[in-house]
């Protein structure tokens, strides 16, 4: 909670004042598909992901009017270290194969697999730039399209 949550609201609350000194700006928060959908045994998680997306809507709303933009990307699985002991630890605690684990998670997406950091980082870098001079509170997921967000391998 304090790390995805609190971080999030006190560094809103240090760029904020930054921002409107400015007359502009746009603030990306990292939520999560947890943060959209849930998700079992990880609720101190998925809660902290909501509560992102509760605030970037609301700094959305207070700030819009000084020209600073909020949205939160909510990425699904991401490739790399961390997702890999993401697996390592369900398929030990599940007797299961990593494969057979990852393919539970790919599978609950309509392309069928994890994402990259490079795909979180374009869709920040669209969000950050003036092609997105619009877009605001809005919620976007990179996540190859959940399509069920509590996979059963």
């Amino acid at each position: 909670m304090a790390v995805n949550l609190e971080g999030a609201f006190l560094a809103a609350k240090l760029a904020a004042p930054m921002m409107k000194a400015a007359g502009r700006g746009a603030m990306i928060f990292t939520s999560s598909t947890a943060g959209q959908y849930g998700f079992p045994n990880r609720a101190p998680y998925a809660a902290a992901k909501w509560g992102v997306i509760g605030l970037m809507k609301t700094v959305a709303m207070e700030l819009g009017p000084h020209g600073i933009r909020a949205n939160a990307i909510c990425p699904g699985a991401v490739e790399g270290p961390r997702m890999e002991g993401v697996l390592a630890r369900e398929a030990a605690a599940k007797g299961m194969t990593r494969d057979a684990v990852y393919r539970g998670y790919a599978d609950g997406t309509a392309m069928g697999r994890f994402i990259e950091a490079r795909d979180v980082a374009a869709m920040a870098v669209f969000l950050a730039s003036d092609a997105a001079r619009l877009v605001s509170g809005q919620v976007i997921a990179v996540d190859g399209f959940t399509v069920n967000p509590d996979p059963k391998p």
